[in-house]
């Protein structure tokens, strides 16, 4: 055995190890396991692997499916650097959305693709208030039925085609339930923004603008902006409206120069 080999076996971080091999094994997996079949498939125990699997699900690395299956999130995507286009995104609308927390006093974060049904945050900005609602980096929510949703999903152009994508994300839902997100979809389109009520509370709602790639139709990202329902954002709403849609604007100007048009339609991701 040599030196240098003997060196790093002493160095050896057990914690460390166990975090990676799960994140190795959940990228590998073609289905979402149990913690059960997930502790087999890397030789640990149920025991062993618990609290690991608790801190990245609290991290934003994993996320907990309906019956408690087990999946990657975007997350470790981020982490890759500036060559990734959503890291590249995230950095240039940085400056852009502290602006806009600044002037209008409340958090907004930055949404993107993460898989064909749902979405992930990229970078998030809190007000500088002492209260309010921020989402973290790293969350995913699903595109059906939430603002952001339909703002990408306000780039296809006929209620057939919007109609035909949420049969294929959302097949079980109410076809009224569908149709209704259809609509509101394309009143984005119209009026360049969608306020809706949160998936997580009826006591948060979302005012979400598109962010598309230069003067084209091609959405890239959603801006959004949570807040709490009460009078003190009704008496300004039309001012946080225009301020988002100028900021999404500005980043819209700045995407065009800086990012090339993505290879893949984010509704046609696999």
């Amino acid at each position: 055995m040599s030196e240098q080999k003997t060196k790093l076996q002493k160095y050896s971080a057990p914690a460390l190890e166990k975090g990676l091999d799960i994140l190795e094994f959940l990228s590998l997996s073609d289905t979402a396991p149990t913690l059960s079949q997930l502790a087999q498939g890397i030789g640990r125990s149920k025991n062993e692997i618990f609290r690991m699997m608790i801190v990245l699900e609290e991290r934003g690395y994993i996320e907990r499916q309906e019956g408690d299956l087990f999946k990657l999130t975007g997350k470790l995507a981020l982490l890759g650097g500036d060559r990734t286009d959503n890291s590249k995104l995230a950095e240039l609308a940085e400056p852009y959305m502290h602006r806009l927390a600044e002037e209008i006093e409340l958090s907004n974060h930055l949404w993107v693709p993460n898989s064909k049904d749902d979405l992930i945050v990229i970078n998030s900005v809190s007000s500088s208030q002492n209260y309010g609602v921020t989402v973290q980096v790293g969350y995913t929510s699903p595109v059906f039925s939430t603002s952001a949703g339909a703002c990408f999903l306000s780039e296809l152009a006929s209620d057939e085609e919007r109609l035909a994508y949420l049969r294929r994300i959302a097949g079980d839902e109410n076809p009224d339930a569908l149709q209704e997100f259809s609509d509101q979809a394309a009143v984005c389109a119209d009026q360049n923004y969608i306020s809706l009520g949160s998936v997580e509370s009826n006591a948060i709602h979302e005012i979400s603008t598109p962010i598309r790639h230069g003067s084209g139709e091609t959405v890239i990202a959603s801006l959004t902006i949570p807040h709490f329902a009460s009078a003190l954002i009704d008496n300004r709403r039309e001012f946080v409206i225009e301020a988002l849609k100028q900021t999404a604007a500005q980043l819209q100007a700045s995407v065009a120069t800086r990012m090339p048009l993505p290879r893949t339609p984010w509704h046609q991701f696999a």
